[in-house]
């Protein structure tokens, strides 16, 4: 397997209020749950390191799904308050040494190696990469070490994180379909996406 020398960040530490349930464990099939099939998808593109930020209630269950993955870590979040911003910053802390890193949110499991293949081809040592589908922009995005460094040194644990995003230069992906823009925050969405009775 080539090394590219790129990490992840899985960003699944919300309270997914509205979903009332962690959406980290949400079923992807009968066997595989959300956090299972992102990770496994980025493992075998070839990750270096993936980190994975979860809330204090769901670590101990993630740390036991991803117990197999030796290049995993999961790092918890005790400021759910702070919001992505601050997952991100520490899922990029605990990743050393890498050339680029993509992170993502848990809810949408449908990345796979033609979407990370076509970020990772674009990749710019002056701008993060992202995909978009029809003018909107998704996930994953890929950030290079100017923007790894940046993001580590923040010195505002809460800030918006799109708002920090739009500071940066970026590269946009245009992608063959929408599958990069799914957000699944409700009950309903996930019923529509999944039938998994």
């Amino acid at each position: 397997m080539e090394t590219k020398n790129t990490a992840a960040v899985i960003l699944a530490a919300g309270i997914s209020s509205r979903m009332q349930k962690p959406k980290a464990l949400l079923g992807f099939s009968l066997e595989v749950t959300f956090i299972e099939k992102i990770v496994s998808e980025y493992a075998n593109w070839g990750c270096t390191a993936i980190s994975v930020v979860v809330g204090e209630k769901t670590a101990s269950t993630v740390k036991q799904l991803l117990s197999g993955h030796k290049k995993v870590s999961v790092v918890v979040n005790d400021h759910p308050e702070y919001e992505r911003f601050y997952s991100l910053k520490l899922g990029l802390e605990n990743i050393k040494g890498a050339d680029s890193c993509f992170f993502q949110n848990v809810d949408n499991p449908f990345v796979d190696s033609k979407i990370l293949d076509a970020l990772f081809e674009e990749r710019s040592d002056d701008a993060y990469v992202t995909p978009i589908f029809e003018g909107r922009g998704g996930h994953p995005v890929l950030l290079n070490r100017k923007n790894i460094n940046f993001i580590r040194n923040y010195h505002i644990n809460d800030a918006n994180l799109k708002l920090v995003l739009s500071g940066l230069a970026y590269k946009r992906v245009e992608m063959p379909n929408n599958k990069v823009l799914t957000n699944i925050n409700t009950p309903e969405e996930y019923e529509r996406l999944f039938n998994l009775r």
